[in-house]
């Protein structure tokens, strides 16, 4: 029963993982479209990208709040409501304000309620233990999956359907899945009970339940912002922010201007962003065993942070045909492993009962960073006349994200005798 039960959540997370990388997918691939069908410029549509961003991280607090209140399903369910309420509007209007209004108020909101901290929350509610690491990975790779099988179709459907009819095929798709009765009813019979186990009184000792760690119980602090952990892992992972909106919203460009447009192109970046999903998928295996063997995580995060780093400046020095797909492979796998490794940290800071707000806060400080990177690199863009600056900029930005989880290895070290064994909580 456990396992069935185990095979549902991780199938249910990698189809909402999946289906959820085509509200942003579409954007990526249609940018340059969409810089011409609403008539504004580059920097402007960049800068929508960008706040995009900073609502999702905003909703992704808010969502966190929902699933440690609510539970992660009535989240999920709202998301695929809101991911077709958005693509509708999309799709019956071709006034710009109103593509930014359906994009943030909405699209963003489907995007926090449909990643990773409600079905992380979902994992860690429904699966035990042992299993938790193997399945956070095997949802995460539905995004790895988006991005090989979608990012494809989209570049491939720019040449022949228009946006307005793309949005309405996509609002059906989220509505059928919003209305599906069987995942609901799935939802509910899955539910554990939550009462807690009195021990009998004529039970020996011995056989009593262990004690729960003051990790999980113990109240969150008054100024957890200021804890010293929960900053370094929050500027860990902004590097993480940075990278992904520089993947969401530049990368096509990018590529489409080392190419100079030519006829392999289209081909180029379809290849490239198939590489980065199927390295994504191979890199989310090899980093949850990594952890799985209690690897020290910050260490784990700081070396990600550096290959992604040495791969930027590889593609800006080097910006030939080839680099591409070389990009996409070494890019992508490192691409999922810092959300895994921050999902783990989430938990052991303060605690698995407020996982939910605490990954919701660092999303939230992960958007942010990627409205800045949207916003400057659309203006460096605009005002350098080329992508290379764009590349520099979010390379040395990985550059100080590495620091950051390199000191939090070095505090972990420091801390260990006297935070409470937070940081030695282990990662289930």
């Amino acid at each position: 029963m456990r396992a069935i039960r185990t095979g549902l959540v991780v199938g249910y997370g990698f189809i909402v993982m999946f289906i959820s990388t085509a509200i942003k997918g579409v954007y990526q691939v249609y940018f340059t479209s969409l810089v011409d069908h609403y008539a504004v410029s580059i920097e402007t549509m960049a800068l929508v990208g960008g706040f995009f961003g900073l609502a999702q991280g905003i909703y992704s607090a808010l969502v966190g709040k929902l699933c440690d209140r609510c539970g992660a399903g009535h989240v999920l369910l709202s998301g695929m409501l809101a991911a077709a309420c958005a693509f509708l509007l999309f799709s019956s209007s071709n006034n710009f304000m109103t593509f930014v209004l359906g994009f943030l108020l909405l699209a963003a909101y489907a995007v926090a309620a449909l990643t990773f901290v409600p079905v992380s929350i979902l994992i860690d509610r429904y699966v035990i233990p042992e299993r938790r690491q193997f399945a956070y990975v095997l949802t995460t790779n539905g995004i790895a999956a988006g991005l090989m099988i979608l990012s494809p179709l989209w570049i491939y459907l720019d040449g022949f359907i228009s946006w307005p009819m793309l949005c309405a095929i996509l609002a059906g798709v989220f509505a059928c899945l919003a209305i599906v009765p069987a995942l609901l009813n799935w939802m509910e019979g899955i539910r554990v009970p939550e009462k807690v186990i009195v021990q009998p009184a004529n039970i020996s000792s011995k056989s009593k339940p262990k004690p729960v760690s003051p990790n999980i119980t113990a109240p969150l602090p008054r100024y957890w912002y200021l804890d010293r952990r929960f900053v370094l892992s929050a500027l860990a992972f902004s590097g993480c922010g940075t990278s992904m909106i520089f993947i969401d919203v530049h990368y096509v460009p990018t590529i489409q201007e080392i190419l100079s447009q030519n006829e392999t192109a289209n081909l180029f970046t379809g290849t490239s962003l198939s590489l980065l999903g199927l390295a994504e998928a191979v890199g989310s295996v090899l980093i949850g065993y990594l952890v799985a063997k209690k690897v020290s995580l910050p260490l784990l995060l700081c070396l990600l942070y550096i290959v992604r780093c040495i791969t930027l400046m590889a593609l800006a020095l080097w910006p030939e045909p080839m680099m591409v797909p070389l990009f996409g492979i070494f890019f992508g796998i490192t691409y999922m492993g810092t959300v895994i490794i921050i999902s783990r940290l989430a938990g052991s800071i303060f605690g698995y009962r407020y996982k939910g707000f605490i990954f919701g806060a660092f999303f939230l400080i992960h958007q942010i960073s990627g409205l800045l990177t949207a916003w400057l690199g659309g203006l460096l863009r605009v005002y350098c006349g080329s992508y290379f600056p764009v590349i520099c900029f979010v390379a040395i930005w990985m550059a100080l994200s590495a620091a950051a989880s390199l000191l939090l290895s070095m505090l972990k070290k420091n801390d260990s005798s006297d935070n409470g064994g937070r940081y030695q909580v282990k990662y289930e």
